[in-house]
């Protein structure tokens, strides 16, 4: 084959080359951008992220391969452009430079400065080639919000309204049935008083239905797949407000494109839903309205000996517009007259009484608390608890359930049967709260009062206004996993909940994966060091191409040690 017809091959083979690897470097760049980010799936990511040095490795492989291989292709456009520059006169320092163009080298001559100069920016140019397909490749790990949207149970609808009116009449005074009474007797409690020494450092996680919060519940129900918490069936008869734990299903669809399923290194949820809170202000008074006598009971001995006595309390009361309200205790003491020692009693009042079938509007109520003995330091407190429903953003992170209130409303008339419901768990917790010497929620005051009392700095005064904001912040944290606790109870499997009981649920889920992705407006540059490189290989193709064919010049080489002398 003529040496004419190589060079011909050559050039063109590096001009195919070179455009392959200018095509697939911005377009590779575009589909990023476009993408933003592209992903990998799943297997190579899990790979990739396990596996970092074996990853930079191959990546840094490959892109001195194809620096190698943009060096080469611009060497030859070069070398075939000199070839065709030395059928004319040239100077011994153009000659210098135009060989060390074509050998990727640069050249170093003061006196002539603009040759120097045009060597070493493409040798820099050339040497940047390498931390540019670098940087272009390499993947990372990167973020993908994918919108997601569903429904919920509706707290504040009238088919739920209905459906918790009949649970309250088939429930009667026991307000809860079954094992949901200790699932609300524990769980009330352990939101609030999660919620109330979350402030003094005290974790703040709270797990009900094997799902893990931040501090409270929120009122909300989990949303999101992989939060779902328990997976147990229970029958219908275990549900409603009968709920003591089960499968609670959810309604979330996330929209992948194509249908790409992906799992990624890690999976977050920020959604929009609506959750259940409480306006809860507590103040002290100096009036009472109730009574609070109590009937000493001996508890005698095999011999007939009195070993202890229960003390039977019958408080009562009368709330506004003469509506009566009761509530019933047992404390133990060693003696008929005085209290046990280091025993502490708290009796509460909830106004209206809750189980009143008619009569007040119930739009919101009051916890009239007195607390005696050990726990005398809290004073004799009005609690107004005024029921909100929420539009709270909830982020699905860690395993752990955050919820942040956007908006709230109170609840109106329309939602009667839900706000006793609510009253009706805070007298059932006020209730069950206290034992025969102590009480859960005067322990949990009780530890702040002495830490906060420990500092000289603190008045009586400003503790007690601190003691008044924690037990807000209880009442509260028991309004919120009651809101909870009542999604739970009607959305359990197999319940169905009625389409004009559901809410829409909206949001996006947030995959942690690799791939690539657009960090920075800088990222884009570097696909400019292999353009120029490209540009300046195009140029010398045409200043080849000129040659033949505007000079009508050949491919023949030049050969200094065989002139030809014909």
């Amino acid at each position: 084959m003529e040496i004419r017809t190589l060079h011909t091959l050559e050039l063109t083979a590096a001009v195919a080359g070179q455009t392959i690897l200018l095509a697939a470097g911005w377009g590779f760049l575009g589909v990023v951008f476009a993408s933003n980010p592209l992903t990998v799936p799943d297997y190579f990511a899990v790979l990739m992220n396990s596996r970092p040095t074996e990853t930079t490795w191959i990546t840094t492989l490959v892109a001195t391969g194809l620096s190698v291989a943009t060096n080469t292709f611009l060497a030859i456009a070069f070398k075939e452009a000199l070839r065709h520059r030395m059928h004319k006169s040239i100077s011994l320092i153009h000659l210098n430079g135009g060989i060390a163009l074509a050998r990727s080298s640069f050249l170093i001559n003061f006196r002539h400065l603009f040759p120097t100069l045009v060597t070493l920016v493409v040798f820099g140019l050339t040497r940047l080639l390498v931390s540019s397909w670098t940087a272009l490749l390499t993947p990372t790990v990167v973020t993908w919000n994918i919108d997601a949207s569903g429904w919920e149970l509706d707290l504040t609808s009238s088919s739920f309204e209905s459906l918790i009116q009949q649970e309250l009449i088939q429930s009667g005074a026991a307000i809860v049935r079954g094992n949901s009474s200790e699932i609300v007797d524990i769980g009330g409690v352990l939101s609030g008083i999660a919620a109330a020494e979350y402030s003094y450092g005290t974790p703040g996680i709270y797990d009900f239905n094997g799902v893990k919060y931040n501090v409270s519940t929120g009122g909300v129900l989990p949303a999101a797949p992989s939060y779902g918490g328990a997976t147990n069936n229970v029958s219908l008869n275990n549900t409603g407000l009968a709920f003591a734990g089960g499968l609670v299903p959810t309604h979330l669809d996330v929209s992948y494109p194509n249908g790409q399923v992906l799992q990624g290194l890690g999976q977050n949820y920020t959604l929009l839903q609506q959750g259940l809170t409480a306006n809860v202000t507590c103040h002290q008074t100096n009036t009472t309205n109730f009574s609070s006598p109590f009937y000493p009971i001996p508890v005698p001995l095999a011999d007939g000996i009195t070993d202890y006595w229960l003390w039977a309390w019958n408080i009562t009361g009368t709330c506004g517009q003469g509506q009566p309200t009761q509530q019933q205790y047992v404390t133990k003491s060693n003696s008929s007259t005085a209290p046990q020692d280091s025993s502490g009693f708290i009796s509460s009042l909830v106004c209206p009484y809750p189980l009143q079938q008619s009569g007040p509007s119930w739009q919101h109520f009051t916890v009239v608390t007195n607390a005696s003995w050990k726990y005398s330091f809290l004073p004799l407190t009005v609690c107004e608890i005024d029921p909100l429903v929420t539009t709270s953003l909830v982020t699905y992170s860690g395993g752990i359930i955050n919820t942040t209130v956007i908006n709230s409303q109170a609840l109106g008339s329309a939602n009667t049967n839900l706000t006793r419901f609510l009253a009706a768990i805070v007298d059932y917790q006020s209730r069950t709260t206290q034992g025969l010497t102590t009480n859960s929620i005067g322990d949990a005051l009780y530890s702040i009062y002495v830490s906060a009392s420990s500092n000289n700095s603190t008045n009586a005064e400003d503790v007690t206004i601190l003691v008044l904001t924690e037990l807000e912040r209880y009442w509260r944290g028991v309004i919120e996993f009651s809101g909870t606790f009542l999604r739970s109870a009607f959305s359990v499997y197999p319940r169905t909940i009625p389409a004009d009981a559901q809410i829409a649920v909206s949001g996006y889920e947030t995959i942690q994966t690799m791939g690539w992705y657009r960090r920075s407006e800088t990222y884009g540059y570097t696909i400019i060091p292999i353009t120029i490189v490209a540009l300046m290989m195009y140029a010398a193709v045409g200043y080849t191409l000129w040659h033949v064919l505007i000079e009508q010049g050949s491919f023949t080489t030049f050969r200094p040690v065989e002139p030809d002398c014909t």
